[in-house]
C-alpha cells in the first residue's frame, strides 16, 4: 500500500511541476523588459532540453517538502536594466506561485540567455 501512495505522490509532484511551469511562463511573459523565455540556452547556461511541443521545458521546477525551486532562462530587451527586470520578475513569479499552490518558493534562479533588440 505504501508503494501506491508513493506513486501517487510522485504523480502529484509531476502535475504541480507542470502547473508551476505554466504559471512561471505566463508571469515571465508579462514582465516589462522580458523579451521571452529562452529556449536556446548557451553552452554555459542551464542544461535545458528545449522542445517545440512543450515550451515549459525551458523552466525547471524542483519540488520537495512543499518547497519549490525554480530555474528559468530568459531573453531581456536591450535598454532595460537587467537586475531590476529580473528582480521584478522573481517577485511576481513568487507571488503567483504561492497564491496558486500550497508550495513556498525557496528560490528562483534566473539565467539571462541573451539581450535582444526591441525593434
Amino acid at each position: 500500500m505504501a508503494k501506491v501512495e508513493k506513486e501517487e505522490n510522485i504523480s502529484n509532484q509531476d502535475t504541480y511541476s507542470g502547473v508551476i511551469s505554466s504559471i512561471v511562463s505566463g508571469v515571465a511573459s508579462q514582465v516589462e523588459g522580458i523579451a521571452s523565455v529562452s529556449y536556446e540556452v548557451g553552452v554555459n547556461g542551464p542544461s535545458f532540453t528545449p522542445s517545440r511541443k512543450n515550451r515549459t521545458n525551458a523552466i525547471v521546477v524542483s519540488l520537495k517538502n512543499n518547497v519549490a525551486i525554480i530555474d528559468i532562462a530568459v531573453n531581456v530587451y536591450y535598454g532595460y536594466v537587467i537586475p531590476q527586470v529580473i528582480c521584478v520578475m522573481q517577485e511576481r513569479i513568487k507571488q503567483a506561485v504561492e497564491e496558486a499552490t500550497f508550495y513556498k518558493v525557496k528560490s528562483i534562479n534566473v539565467f539571462v540567455a541573451g539581450v535582444v533588440s526591441n525593434n
